[in-house]
């Protein structure tokens, strides 16, 4: 094992333990973090919930990877690099260092409102202060920067891919929310909208 892989693994570690921690806490608060494909129908229902599918598939080739285990999964053809460039390594690495400070202010920033997919029973509250004033969108924002900065390690077609579907997905998904912010919040999301970038 290489530093790039001690780096994944203890990022990943590190993130995941965030984000289990962070639902543990909030479901014995009584609020249900977890809501893919629960308020919503066709192509937004099968969207979240094929998030359940290739974000577990996506970790476990990160481990694959790292720990070097013999084990094939994916043909050669998603699996052999792209390209051998020590430097893109690092600024993938630091891509993903970033993009879990950023999850982590958001958290902060969310306090009991966060939801994984759509709550159309228990939204919470409109989060507009902390890092929401930079970005509508920081979880996506984090992620697609952690997406982006596996496939800028590790770079193959099979996270090359994970990224460009991720982050459509993603954006498909804030498209669907922002309708239903608007339909739950009115006046003051129309406002906090035209204030704050979707993204950055």
């Amino acid at each position: 094992m290489g530093g790039f892989d001690y780096f994944q693994i203890i990022t990943l570690v590190i993130f995941l333990s965030i984000f289990f921690a962070r639902s543990l806490w909030l479901a014995r608060k009584g609020v249900k973090v977890f809501r893919l494909g629960s308020g919503e129908k066709g192509v937004a229902s099968h969207l979240e919930k094929s998030f359940l599918i290739f974000f577990p598939l996506w970790i476990l080739e990160i481990f694959v990877y790292s720990l070097h285990l013999n084990i094939q999964f994916l043909p050669s053809v998603l699996t052999d690099p792209l390209f051998h460039f020590t430097m893109i390594k690092i600024a993938g690495a630091a891509l993903i260092f970033f993009s879990i400070i950023f999850f982590i202010l958001t958290l902060v920033s969310f306090k009991s409102s966060w939801r994984v997919g759509i709550d159309t029973v228990a939204p919470g509250e409109l989060i507009t202060a902390g890092i929401f004033s930079l970005s509508r969108n920081p979880i996506f924002l984090s992620m697609n920067l952690y997406f982006l900065g596996t496939f800028m390690i590790y770079n193959n077609l099979f996270f090359l891919l994970c990224f460009i579907g991720m982050s459509i997905g993603f954006h498909i998904q804030i498209l669907h929310e922002e309708v239903f912010l608007t339909e739950k919040y009115g006046k003051p999301y129309q406002t906090y909208s035209a204030r704050v970038r979707r993204y950055i």
